[in-house]
Formats: structure tokens, C-alpha cells, sequence
């Protein structure tokens, strides 16, 4: 279990270091809540990500599980805090409007 969470560390940052100087979408925001300022804001929204390397991935994936018979025949429980059963954002109220949230940006 350890050497999962080590191991998705390192490909979270991986990642992070091939994504994060992506090109900038004109025009597009997305909402973000803040949680110590509890409020919302707008943040632009980055071009897509190519995943280039997600079919390989996948197969790996999905081959897993047929080399590996006890993950088949193994009980998983559901927990109560699934995402599932969680509300759809953390601000306990609707967000607002996203153009709204972009022209108070903008006058600032």
C-alpha cells in the first residue's frame, strides 16, 4: 500500500512539472472556491492536456486484473463517505455566476 502512495507522488509531480506551463484558453474561466477566504473567484482555464501516453496505460490496466485472480474473488466495501454521497462543492451554497465572478475580476 505504501509503495502505491509513493509511487502516485511521483507521478503526481511528474506530471505537474509536464502540465503546468501549459498555454492559457482566451476568454475561458472556471470557478474555484476559497476556503480560508470563503468566497469564489475565477481562474483562467488552461488548454487541454494530450494524455499521449493513456492508451498504454489503459492496457496495462486492464491486463492487470487477469494476471491477478484474488483481486477478482475479493470483497470491496463501499464507504459512507464515498463522493458519491458527498455534496458537489465544498461551499455549502450554490456558486455564483461564473460571468459575474470574471467581471468583478476584471474591475479590480
Amino acid at each position: 500500500m505504501y509503495f502505491c502512495i509513493f509511487v502516485r507522488n511521483i507521478l503526481r509531480t511528474v506530471f505537474f512539472s509536464i502540465y503546468a506551463f501549459r498555454e492559457l484558453v482566451e476568454g475561458r474561466y472556471k470557478r474555484v472556491y476559497s476556503k480560508s477566504s470563503k468566497n469564489w473567484h475565477v481562474v483562467p482555464v488552461k488548454e487541454e492536456k494530450p494524455y499521449k501516453y493513456w492508451d498504454i496505460l489503459l492496457s496495462k490496466i486492464l491486463k492487470a486484473p487477469a494476471d491477478d485472480f484474488s483481486s477478482v474473488v475479493r470483497r470491496v466495501e463501499v464507504s459512507p463517505k464515498n463522493q458519491q454521497n458527498l455534496a458537489p462543492t465544498i461551499a455549502m451554497r450554490e456558486p455564483p455566476d461564473r460571468k459575474d465572478l470574471v467581471e468583478a475580476s476584471t474591475k479590480e
